[in-house]
């Protein structure tokens, strides 16, 4: 920039090159190049291309995207080893990356369910707190990149398996529920602390490392909370056994709550490991749904089943009322609660010792802690052809992420080559526009 002899112009230069070396920016250049991908794949139907602004767009640019697709990850990048989960917007697969061998969890969203079920889909959240958490007890995302039909997310991968698999094979001691729910105490604390309500806490979404310790995990039904630290959704969301009463009472209303509702799944979580049942299971919804709302009067403690005081004391202050519930005054409340105390290790040091159970594991690919998933035999629902343009690929535009390297961070980018990136998005966008 030395050349640059206006000095307003090079002020306005480094705040460009800034914005667009920012990871966090929605204008660095990953979202440019997903820009580009994504009105090349959205025009890219005959009659779409019938119009003169998008046929001089595709003409300049459809080599050019088709030249980045090829350059940037991509799902050919790994080999799969096997499929470990399915969810409703997509699948989990182990893969291993054909170039450096290493081993991840690799989580596929199907584009045409997000948008299908856009109230739902809170992909972005899960991103974006997978990408800047830097927490030990969140899994962590690596990459995440995309194609015409999927979402990408390349994440750590947990061979110890989830809660509910440890749950199966051993009959869980206080002192191991201790433990685990201390570990997720902490993971909550960590969500919680980046401004988001995770809304999904059960057994499932707690991980194991390969030494045993614990990292929360599915992020796609967290919500940002407001300035006021609540969250308002019309939609009930979360599994039935764990949704706390707030939360079941949004829907289809104004619901209005906030992180409290994680520890009423908190609660949940712990009676379930000394119990082994849910406290509010019933054979239908709704008569789960009935004794959640009744938990004044639904909620008991089996007499066969020896659970201590301060077991029964913490999880009763856990399922309750939202204004009474234990942790609405910050997260302190609950640590200090004489469940936790013990001889062993503290909340500061917990990280450092050693869990009730460290998986016994073959190799990084091991797969034993993990059940068999059958093959998905529905029909792979895909964008049928649209006859305008529709831009089915704009919503996902800047999903695209490499926790490894930022792109123009690594050598020194000129005047020149800052503004010949920002030509392509301002020329694409307006074709994007002009055509509409």
């Amino acid at each position: 920039m030395d050349g640059v002899e206006d000095e307003d112009r090079k002020r306005r230069l480094r705040q460009l090159e800034e914005t667009i070396q920012d990871p966090r920016s929605i204008a660095n250049v990953d979202c440019l190049l997903d820009t580009v991908q994504a009105l090349v794949a959205d025009c890219d139907h005959p009659s779409v291309k019938r119009m003169k602004n998008v046929e001089a767009y595709m003409n300049r640019y459809d080599k050019v995207a088709a030249s980045v697709c090829k350059l940037r990850m991509k799902m050919d990048d790994f080999s799969l080893i096997k499929v470990i989960g399915r969810g409703a917007f997509g699948e989990v697969q182990l893969v291993r990356h054909k170039s450096t061998q290493k081993v991840y969890a690799m989580k596929l969203l199907s584009k045409f369910e997000m948008i299908k079920r856009s109230d739902s889909a809170f992909f972005w959240e899960e991103r974006d707190i997978m990408a800047h958490a830097n927490s030990q007890w969140i899994v962590q995302l690596h990459f995440a990149f995309q194609d015409t039909k999927y979402l990408y997310m390349v994440m750590d991968y947990m061979p110890g398996g989830d809660l509910v698999n440890l749950m199966s094979n051993y009959d869980v001691p206080e002192k191991w529920a201790k433990f685990y729910c201390a570990e997720v105490v902490l993971a909550l604390d960590a969500i919680h602390s980046m401004g988001f309500v995770h809304r999904d806490v059960k057994p499932d979404n707690m991980l194991l490392d390969q030494h045993g310790h614990l990292k929360l995990a599915d992020f796609g039904t967290c919500m940002r909370m407001d300035a006021d630290g609540l969250v308002r959704s019309d939609t009930a969301v979360g599994t039935p056994d764990y949704i706390s009463p707030e939360v079941l009472q949004s829907q289809g209303g104004e619901g209005v709550y906030g992180r409290e509702c994680d520890w009423w799944s908190v609660g949940v979580f712990l009676y379930e490991m000394l119990v082994g049942d849910t406290p509010f299971y019933a054979d239908s919804l709704v008569g789960t749904y009935s004794k959640i709302m009744d938990h004044r009067n639904s909620l008991h403690f089996p007499t066969d089943i020896e659970i201590s005081h301060n077991a029964k004391s913490l999880i009763c202050s856990f399922l309750t009322d939202r204004t009474g519930r234990l942790g609405r005054n910050g997260v302190e409340e609950i640590k200090s609660h004489s469940f936790f105390q013990n001889d062993q290790w503290t909340f500061d040091n917990l990280r450092d010792c050693v869990p009730p159970v460290v998986p016994e594991l073959a190799g990084d690919d091991d797969t034993s802690n993990f059940d068999d998933v059958d093959k998905d035999e529905s029909p792979e629902e895909n964008f049928s052809t649209p006859k305008a343009f529709a831009g089915n690929h704009l919503p996902f535009v800047g999903f695209t992420y490499s926790r490894d390297y930022q792109l123009l961070t690594g050598w020194s980018t000129t005047d020149k080559q800052i503004l010949d990136v920002v030509s392509v998005i301002q020329f694409a966008l307006c074709c994007a526009l002009n055509s509409v």
